[in-house]
């Protein structure tokens, strides 16, 4: 039997693993942006809701978490769906247009721009709101400002990156390129969106952590004085109780050595992927920090099982 043809199944043995791999990060990213894109609209429309139907949450910061649910929203409805044609065109070996490919290079960037700015403006913004509690006309003032300037900003940093830095991890798969055939790689990343990140992370630790010095400073007052506290203090104290714990934030970039495999390309697409989660999960902080968007979200839910429960 010398002459005896390799079966098939052994001599694509490794073929076979590489394909079961790809199966395998192309089921994981389909699930992350499905899961983002259903869940995050829902959740980020009742955020919305809540603070159009309570008076009580129409407040300066949070016309910036309204601002924020309407980024976050607008991800999951553009972001999350053309990332998710990408990767089920690649994996099926077509060509992607490269209208779609500029597309989600321009959103991805401009999104994550106006995400990390917000999130930065609404720490400085709580911040502000305990240190002068008393000055609510000059946040509505900078506020009105800061909404539109972050989204300037964003646009600009978008066009940017879609003349410059056509070089992410994504636009490179979706453009069919190799990495050993390019002079540069992720230049978005290492020289865009980890500085921008970085600075607004820095930002975000910098206030939270002065609001918390703060709170722990009246309570110093609070115990040592033995004493009800004066009209200016309570109202100070009480504003706290408004405050909620900074929205998780999660690097809008994962930054990978070069690696000239297609696994790692798409692990790094699964990055990608998994960065999208914040759309859903800063509306989800704030059903379980803030009691007031929580009691909210009760009601919505209890009016909207009436309503089927009707039918």
């Amino acid at each position: 039997m010398r002459g005896e043809p390799t079966p098939a199944w052994d001599s694509g043995n490794i073929t076979i693993w590489e394909e079961y791999i790809n199966v395998a990060l192309v089921v994981a990213n389909s699930l992350v942006l499905l899961i983002t894109s259903v869940v995050g609209v829902a959740a980020n429309i009742f955020v919305i809701l809540a603070v159009y139907h309570q008076k009580s949450l129409q407040t300066s910061i949070n016309a910036l978490v309204v601002n924020l649910a309407v980024i976050d929203s607008l991800r999951c409805v553009i972001d999350c769906p053309i990332l998710l044609i990408i990767i089920m065109t690649v994996y099926q070996r077509e060509a992607v247009d490269d209208l779609i490919c500029d597309t989600q290079m321009a959103s991805f960037s401009f999104s994550c721009c106006i995400q990390l700015l917000t999130l930065a403006c609404i720490s400085a913004e709580r911040y502000q709101a305990i240190a002068q509690p008393f000055k609510a006309s000059q946040r509505k003032r900078r506020i009105m400002v800061l909404i539109p300037l972050t989204w300037s900003l964003a646009i600009l940093v978008a066009v940017f990156c879609l003349i410059f830095f056509k070089d992410s991890p994504v636009y490179v798969r979706c453009q069919g390129s190799q990495r050993g055939t390019m002079l540069s790689y992720d230049t978005i990343g290492v020289y865009m969106l980890l500085p921008l990140w970085a600075a607004c992370f820095t930002i975000i630790i910098g206030f939270y952590a002065r609001i918390f010095a703060l709170l722990r400073s009246h309570n110093r007052k609070i115990f040592d004085e033995a004493k009800n506290v004066n009209g200016e203090e309570a109202q100070a104290v009480a504003s706290l109780d408004q405050v909620s714990s900074p929205p998780p934030v999660t690097s809008n970039e994962a930054i990978k050595q070069p690696v000239e495999t297609k696994i790692f390309q798409d692990l790094e697409i699964l990055s990608v992927s998994v960065a999208c989660i914040t759309s859903l999960s800063d509306p989800i902080t704030y059903a379980a920090v803030n009691p007031q968007f929580r009691s909210e979200f009760y009601k919505m839910r209890s009016w909207i099982k009436s309503r089927f429960n009707k039918k």
